[in-house]
């Protein structure tokens, strides 16, 4: 199925081929464990590495005013879980990605709040 790498390190944005193996994702995004994003619509997700910000030497994307650390991937879902291709091209995806400078740097925090 047809996916969209989203490489910060040689900034770049192309297709690229998942066969439905959620093993591959960590292979294509270079991680160990990775964490999902949701875009735009209810189907649209970014796969991203879990421990990126904790990396030395990262590099950082934005997309939907969001700064992401490392490799991202994009698939769209069935609504019922399961991985499908995405819809989107790279065109779409190069007009709402920047890249971060070379030195960027994100502090992880976590934020907790109380639930009434």
């Amino acid at each position: 199925m047809r996916a969209i790498l989203i490489n910060p390190f040689d900034e770049t944005i192309k297709e690229a081929v998942y066969t439905g193996d959620y093993r591959e994702i960590y292979d294509l995004i270079e991680c160990q464990t990775f964490d999902i994003v949701n875009l735009f619509k209810v189907e649209d997700d970014l796969y991203v590495d879990d421990e990126g910000l904790f990396k030395d030497n990262q590099r950082y994307f934005s997309i939907e005013g969001k700064n992401l650390a490392g490799r991202g991937l994009i698939l769209s879902s069935d609504g019922e879980g399961e991985s499908i291709g995405t819809t989107l091209t790279v065109e779409q995806v190069k007009e709402i990605v920047d890249f971060l400078p070379e030195g960027h740097k994100e502090i992880p925090h976590m934020e907790f709040t109380a639930w009434k």
